[in-house]
């Protein structure tokens, strides 16, 4: 019994009291604590308000404006091409040149014919003023005058006929070269060296004009976004300067499959060749507004959200996002522009107390 009323009152003071080492570490616990449970001071902002246009960028392609199939007006062979597709042409600039061995020969019996022709009427006439004085003496009959002047007048429309014919003759021997109609580029080319041709068969496609066609399928959802459009900017190919198209037509008809329409631009078409790429800047005529939040006032995930402050806890509201601009993002739904959120989400959660600060 004297040994347990040793022990109990040192048991007590073992559980009563603590070394001096063992304080600090407790303090520092309770105050470690304390910390945690104090509301976290926080800043409140408000989205930045932005009004811009919409913007809408398509990959299109290069057309020509206007096509023509460049024929010839003589049947013959090819002898040469002056032209390959691709090529800019000038108005007159020779493109084919048919062999003319054989129109040569037909405009040389031509003018032999006219100067037979004429030979024969320089006949004609003299035969006439003989018969003139003879008929004037009584010396021949009046018939005989008569059938003088029918052979002169015979011999006169010999001569017309044998210089159209001549005319004719060195027409046909200049449409052995066949020419560019207008200035523009080559687009096909269906003849060969050596080739037969026959009249009106194709030889040449060109794409005339100093214009160049500027086409893209707009999406319908952008169909009331091009009200008041006159003009767009473009680039071609891997060029770094932009161009100006004004605008050409808009197809009222959208295709069901693609949900798009057609729209056309004409541009010059200097340096551009037909059948290449254009990359097409759409800028919509109405400005709309936009909400602009700092990046670090958004919890950026698959499903973006912000933090608010509600009855001095934070409350989480979902919102979507789109484009990013410098260090901020856009904010397309779940916030209204009147509404604040937090200025940064780092290291806060739901739930937890809040103080707002200015």
């Amino acid at each position: 019994m004297r040994c347990s009323s040793i022990l109990i009152p040192f048991l007590i003071c073992a559980a009563g009291c603590s070394s001096p080492a063992e304080k600090p570490a407790v303090e520092n616990s309770r105050a470690s604590l304390e910390e945690n449970l104090k509301p976290r001071e926080v800043r409140l902002i408000k989205a930045e308000i932005r009004e811009e246009k919409p913007s809408l960028e398509v990959v299109g392609e290069i057309r020509p404006f206007d096509e023509v199939e460049i024929s010839s007006e003589v049947a013959g062979r090819v002898q040469q091409l002056f032209a390959e597709v691709g090529d800019r042409v000038r108005k007159d600039a020779l493109l084919c040149k048919l062999d003319s061995t054989t129109f040569d020969l037909s405009l040389r019996q031509a003018e032999a014919a006219l100067e037979a022709a004429r030979a024969n009427l320089e006949l004609a006439n003299k035969e006439l003023d003989r018969k003139k004085d003879l008929v004037s003496d009584h010396t021949i009959p009046q018939a005989d005058f008569d059938r003088a002047r029918a052979q002169a007048d015979l011999a006169e429309a010999q001569v017309r006929e044998a210089e159209a014919a001549r005319g004719l003759a060195e027409h046909r021997l200049k449409m052995t070269g066949i020419r560019a109609p207008s200035q523009g580029a080559v687009t096909r080319r269906m003849a060969a060296v050596g080739q037969w041709v026959d009249v009106g068969q194709p030889l040449i496609e060109m794409a005339t004009g100093s214009r160049i066609k500027v086409v893209a399928r707009i999406p319908s959802s952008w169909a009331e976004e091009l009200q008041g459009l006159r003009s767009f900017d473009f680039s071609v190919g891997g060029e770094q300067g932009i161009r100006k198209a004004k605008l050409f037509s808009v197809d009222p008809i959208i295709n069901e499959a693609s949900r798009s329409f057609e729209l056309v631009g004409a541009a010059p078409a200097e340096g551009i060749k037909a059948g290449t790429f254009a990359r097409i800047h759409l800028q919509s005529s109405h400005a709309e507004k936009s909400l602009w939040l700092p990046i670090d006032a958004v919890v950026i995930s698959d499903t973006p959200r912000v933090l608010m402050v509600r009855d001095s806890k934070i409350v989480i509201r979902r919102v979507q996002t789109g484009l990013r601009s410098e260090n901020k993002v856009e904010i397309l739904s779940g916030l209204s522009e009147d509404e604040e959120v937090v200025s940064s989400v780092a290291g806060l959660s739901r739930d937890l107390p809040v103080k707002v600060i200015p």
